[in-house]
């Protein structure tokens, strides 16, 4: 070690991070953060290297994750070049996090809006739905082929916490919608045109009525094929409510509306052909 080196001994660590001096011992006899040395005393000291190990070992034991697991996320001895892409893996296990809770979230906003109704949907319905959601998460979609239309239209309208407010707010009204649909909730019923009206206000918030654009975002949702397996199931699921339930808020638009005559003549070309009893 170069004597100009930092050097903190275990005390000094612990003080500083807050992790008890028991655990980094512990750390060091499991070797998941072996220290760099002892002192000519004796005692345990730890670099700046061993420091950025650590605080990969924190995040994730803050997040659940097993001492195993964490062995096998955390970078040993990680160089500077290498930060960028620590705090990227750091930030992909957050967002999982918080789609799981989301999903959780929304899982239970659906089934109290179905109660809300005056019906009471099955918690098996509830519960498989939320193991259904964390089979898919916005990340997944980096696999998902967008073409150039598609791109355009949603690279121009989202930035990241953006792209993921949409998302959300898709889950949760394609979820409400598996909910009423299976509670025996009616489309043109006021708790189904409510969710009508927000899922047609997400659909002009990402459109804009261009026609471009919906036909982009119609083609994504015809596509579900090569969607992410939780998003596919649930929107096969909702779909048809969903649809039935915007034809019946479309028609109650009022008619002098500037956007109502062209942009449901457009977004009803996205929709199946079903009729309305």
């Amino acid at each position: 070690m170069d004597g100009t080196d930092k050097i903190y001994l275990i005390g000094e660590l612990a003080a500083a991070t807050g992790v008890t001096v028991r655990t980094l011992q512990h750390y060091d006899n499991i070797g998941l953060l072996p220290t760099s040395g002892r002192t000519d005393g004796g005692r345990r000291y730890y670099t700046k290297e061993d420091i950025l190990c650590l605080e990969q070992i924190i995040f994730y034991k803050s997040l659940g994750f097993s001492l195993q697991e964490i062995r096998d996320k955390v970078v040993k001895g990680p160089k500077l070049s290498q930060t960028e892409q620590i705090l990227h893996e750091q930030e992909v296990v957050l967002y999982r996090k918080i789609e799981d809770a989301y999903a959780s979230i929304a899982s239970i906003e659906a089934f109290r809006t179905a109660v809300a109704a005056g019906n009471f949907p099955s918690w098996q319905l509830l519960t498989g739905f939320i193991r259904t959601l964390r089979n898919s998460n916005l990340l997944d979609w980096g696999q998902y082929t967008f073409d150039d239309a598609q791109k355009e239209m949603l690279g121009n309208h989202f930035a990241k916490k953006e792209a993921f407010d949409f998302y959300h707010t898709w889950r949760a009204i394609a979820l409400k919608a598996v909910t009423l649909a299976m509670s025996g909730v009616a489309p043109k019923d006021p708790v189904a045109q409510e969710l009508a009206e927000a899922w047609w206000k997400m659909v002009l918030e990402v459109t804009k009525g261009d026609d471009e654009r919906i036909h982009a975002f119609a083609q994504i949702q015809e596509d579900r094929a090569s969607w992410p397996e939780g998003d596919r199931d649930l929107m096969d699921a909702s779909q048809s409510f969903i649809d039935l339930s915007v034809k019946h808020y479309l028609k109650s638009r009022p008619k002098d509306s500037k956007e109502y005559s062209s942009l449901k003549r457009k977004y009803d070309k996205s929709l199946k052909s079903e009729e309305i009893h």
